[in-house]
């Protein structure tokens, strides 16, 4: 009979997994020493620490190298940041192949040509969701998102302890699942994510969509919204928000991104409309809502509606935005793509017989992209709405 393993090989590969696994440990240990060591150097003033650029930042979180000599380079030899960063590449690259190049092939053909009137995208109730507006209109100058998370200033990376970095990263990671794979972000599970980790807020979430859509962060200012819409430096009014000037390190070309943490209920409107104000100023926009939890279907959302139809030279939406009734053919030319097999069960109240009729009507092209609470393009609803001169 052939001879099984002896006691002495048995042992010796157990060594080597444990060596293995010390070895791992007690690297990680030197890094995360190396930069206490150099914390303490700066607090004792033995040398002079730069600040992380936003766009390191940016690109730590995102699973992304940083610039060589970043005062954040140690910490990307770190195995979480590593595992992060191979999570990260994985599904970006699948949402790449899935959806976003089929996006910028659709747009490219179906928007382009007719959007160019407006540099404005407005994207209200999608949270901090740059990365479809980024890829649907990337020729804006200017985007306002707005959702009901807050906003919270980003701390020193330096000063934040290892471990609560680690839980930063799986805290991105699992606030991201959803609009890797669905296209949209959960409100709900979103919240509770960015309460967990010490880089609180939605900015975190925004840093990674710049940074996986190849911009840079010039600057970051810290915002709030005065009622009659006027911006005001710091965190002094009721809507808080923050404003990014973004360069595409390509061309040079600069973008202004603003997201503004609000309530656009009726109710709370009628007491401070600092967000209808500030986009009223904006001139013709070209609007975008996905994913909007058919909040415009209810009496709860009338001026939010109101003000959409009024300011959009252009919506670009699924069935849970404006309703197509508002959307009247005297005002409005309208282009239907994909399907309408109605809302998602938790939504079925909203079905709409005026846009199933519509889709019967209009021989619609398909879709190669999922879109909106929709995962299929065999089933996704895109309404292309453009105001008539």
């Amino acid at each position: 009979m052939p001879a099984g393993p002896s006691r002495f090989a048995t042992c010796h590969l157990s060594s080597v997994i444990i060596c293995s696994t010390v070895m791992n440990y007690w690297k990680r240990i030197r890094i995360i020493s190396l930069i206490a060591v150099f914390t303490a150097n700066v607090a004792s003033g033995q040398t002079t620490r730069t600040a992380a650029s936003a766009t390191d930042v940016a690109r730590y979180l995102a699973g992304m190298p940083v610039s060589q000599g970043s005062p954040l380079e140690a910490l990307t030899r770190d195995p979480q940041w590593i595992a992060h960063s191979s999570a990260m590449n994985n599904s970006f690259t699948a949402l790449d192949q899935r959806q976003i190049n089929n996006i910028r092939i659709w747009r490219a053909e179906a928007l382009a040509p007719v959007t160019q009137s407006s540099r404005v995208c407005l994207y209200l109730f999608g949270g901090p969701d740059f990365l479809y507006a980024n890829a649907f209109f990337p020729d804006a100058s200017t985007y306002v998102l707005q959702g009901l998370e807050p906003v919270e200033s980003i701390p020193d990376l330096l000063t934040v302890p290892v471990l609560s970095l680690d839980s930063t990263l799986q805290n991105i990671e699992i606030s991201l699942n959803p609009v890797l794979n669905y296209s949209y972000f959960e409100t709900k599970d979103m919240r509770a994510d960015f309460s967990r980790s010490q880089l609180k807020g939605v900015l975190p979430i925004i840093f990674v969509f710049v940074a996986r859509s190849g911009l840079d962060i010039a600057k970051l200012d810290y915002i709030s919204l005065e009622p009659n819409g006027g911006i005001i430096n710091g965190f002094r009014g009721s809507v808080r928000g923050a404003r990014f000037v973004l360069v595409d390190p390509t061309t040079g070309a600069q973008k202004t991104l603003y997201y503004f943490s609000s309530d656009l209920s009726d109710g709370f409107l009628k007491g401070n409309p600092a967000v209808l104000r500030f986009c009223e100023r904006l001139g013709p926009t070209n609007s975008f809502l996905k994913a909007a939890s058919y909040l415009m279907h209810q009496n709860a959302f009338n001026t939010v509606r109101s003000m959409l139809l009024q300011v959009s030279a252009s919506i670009l939406e699924d069935d849970s935005g404006i309703p197509i009734r508002y959307l009247t053919t005297d005002r409005w030319t309208l282009r239907v793509f994909g399907a309408y097999p109605g809302p998602i069960d938790l939504f079925k109240n909203y079905y709409q017989p005026e846009l199933r009729n519509y889709y019967a009507t209009s021989n619609p092209k398909p879709l190669t992209f999922g879109f909106g609470y929709q995962i299929s393009p065999r089933t996704s609803t895109l309404i292309f709405a453009v105001r008539k001169r």
